[in-house]
């Protein structure tokens, strides 16, 4: 822990000695005042930080059914390091214990609570007054890292932080770190809309520091968690991936794509029409060229992009768009959100009806009613 005025051991071995802080932390008078009335949460904002925690807490289904111990309000919104750029941090708090895989594998259960994070940060973008909120489903075991802590659904505070001491814990730095190391471990060369989630997160690692140097300057949990992201080479992977992916797209095509979209979909056509089904090697020169990805969470793991399901029973909870479904036996179905589905076959692909795929639906929908499709 490292309180405000205190040295910072050297862990850097170009240098000798301890670190000095350059300064103190900059601390406010008071909590936020657009969040708090005085040292109470303002009504109408716990009413809905509640509400989001609980579709938070519907988005973990099916796999986390375990009941909701608490929500709790920390970081420094809950302290007097705030800024107008600070994030509101929601804890979802949870005990593990309560979960039917806790005792199967637990690090699946944490890649999986990660994994459901990220997913729902990139489909809910949520933000109050300029401050982006963020959510986190912890363990009750886990320690309470922040200084200030306030229970939402007690209404009442755990911890009650202190306007004259700001400290650092690494729980709280790690916290900060982790779901950026996850999410930038998890993109991969020819993923779907690459370019622009870099960018997002490009943008997002960017105001986290700015937030963290304005309200607390160089040793703020904010820098340290950016810092953090450097010395494991996170940062340098991201980029790396950003001028591969550019590369790739300047790149001349030596054939014509959109002759081979044509193919590809009068061959789905066929399928759906029952004039020639496809084969294992059909679906895969499919799956290939569409860019779709094989698993079996479908668009929960890959948010708006082709899926192919091994499975014949679909969910569409906590998907926010219609999904076109077509099974390995030509029956097609157009998917609502919230609604489950069962197929004749075995396997399902999924198109995303959204404005990514618009001409592409478009056309096997003209394919389809035509009923033929004449392969060149």
């Amino acid at each position: 822990m490292l309180n405000s005025g205190e040295t910072l051991k050297n862990d850097d071995p170009r240098q000798k000695g301890p670190i000095k802080m350059i300064k103190e932390y900059t601390t406010q008078s008071k909590l936020n005042p657009q969040i708090w009335d005085g040292d109470h949460l303002k009504p109408k904002l716990r009413e809905k930080f509640l509400r989001i925690a609980k579709h938070f807490s519907e988005f973990l289904m099916p796999i986390i059914e375990a009941p909701v111990r608490d929500v709790t309000l920390t970081g420094s919104n809950a302290n007097y390091n705030w800024t107008e750029k600070s994030d509101i941090d929601l804890h979802i708090l949870i005990n593990y214990k309560d979960i039917p895989a806790y005792d199967s594998n637990l690090a699946l259960l944490k890649e999986y609570l990660m994994a459901k994070k990220s997913i729902w940060n990139n489909n809910y973008p949520l933000t109050f007054r300029g401050m982006q909120i963020e959510l986190y489903a912890q363990d009750t075991n886990e320690p309470h890292a922040s200084t200030g802590v306030f229970s939402i659904m007690q209404n009442k505070w755990i911890k009650k932080p202190n306007s004259d001491v700001v400290s650092i814990e690494d729980d709280a730095i790690d916290k900060k770190a982790d779901p950026y190391a996850y999410e930038i471990d998890n993109l991969k060369q020819g993923d779907k809309d690459l370019l622009p989630r870099i960018e997002r997160l490009k943008a997002k690692l960017k105001k986290m520091r700015q937030t963290g140097l304005e309200a607390e300057g160089e040793y703020s949990i904010e820098n340290l968690a950016f810092k953090k992201l450097r010395n494991t080479g996170h940062l340098e992977r991201l980029s790396q991936l950003a001028k591969t992916e550019t590369m790739s797209q300047l790149q001349m095509e030596t054939h014509d794509t959109s002759s081979e979209n044509d193919k590809i979909i009068g061959q789905l056509a066929l399928h759906v029409n029952g004039q020639k089904k496809l084969d294992e090697t059909g679906w895969d020169t499919v799956i290939k060229h569409l860019g779709a990805a094989e698993h079996p969470r479908g668009q929960w793991q890959y948010p708006n992009q082709c899926t192919m399901i091994p499975s014949n029973h679909i969910t569409m909870k906590n998907v926010a768009y219609p999904v076109l479904g077509i099974d390995d036996t030509g029956h097609k179905k157009l998917m609502q959100p919230q609604q489950n589905y069962t197929y004749p076959g075995g396997k399902v692909f999924e198109i995303p009806v959204t404005t990514k795929y618009h001409t592409l639906l478009k056309q096997l929908n003209n394919y389809i009613k035509k009923g033929s499709y004449h392969e060149k």
